[in-house]
């Protein structure tokens, strides 16, 4: 089984890549959908959030996600943030690849936008970085409600697509194996985008 991450800053168009390979019979998973159930369902996980960052975070036996929205701005908060978060998302998600993976699933789809810092992109194969022009990025950002100053903000402490490749390659000398990485353009239409995921599905099938 092929285990490819997807990875990219918001607005690039990850989830509409994600669609695409799935179309082409790829099992994908959205690591932020997996948070989102972990916050809804796992008392652990919830008891940790409400020890860290106080009782209110976690309202009606669920986690309030816009409770937590001040700890983005906070690097120390963010950091206990993903040290609690991660674990939980891992697990979920070696047992789901392990599931595929005797299933017969031939390709694994993971994207997460924190995927390399995360330490997720140590079970890929490869790692597909998706981008977009920025004004593209700021138009698909506005269409979605946000306003140009907080995408600006948002996209500014983001990772960049250097700081990703040097640490996966650097990852992949410390796993002892050679992974490749794909730059993704998604700045153009629909069909275009459709065409790249065509002919990596087509290379893929020769793995």
């Amino acid at each position: 089984m092929r285990v490819i991450g997807v990875t990219g800053t918001i607005g690039a168009g990850k989830s509409t890549v994600l669609r695409w390979l799935a179309a082409h019979g790829a099992r994908t998973v959205d690591a932020d959908a997996l948070v989102h159930h972990l916050y809804e369902t796992d008392a652990a996980l919830q008891a940790q959030l409400q020890s860290r960052f106080g009782e209110s975070v976690v309202v009606g036996g669920r986690v309030d996600r816009q409770a937590l929205r001040g700890v983005f701005a906070d690097p120390s908060a963010l950091a206990d943030l993903e040290q609690i978060v991660h674990p939980a998302v891992h697990r979920v998600r070696d047992r789901l690849i392990e599931e595929a993976r005797q299933e017969g699933v031939a390709v694994f789809v993971l994207e997460a936008i924190r995927l390399v810092e995360g330490g997720g992109s140590a079970r890929c194969d490869e790692l597909w970085i998706v981008v977009a022009a920025a004004e593209v990025q700021l138009a698909r950002l506005g269409a979605r409600g946000m306003d140009a100053a907080e995408a600006q903000r948002r996209l500014a402490v983001q990772g960049s697509v250097a700081r990703w490749v040097d640490r996966f390659l650097l990852q992949s000398r410390g796993l002892g194996r050679s992974r490749p990485v794909v730059v993704f353009d998604n700045s153009g239409t629909e069909e275009q985008g459709q065409a790249q995921v065509r002919r990596l599905w087509s290379g893929l099938q020769g793995v």
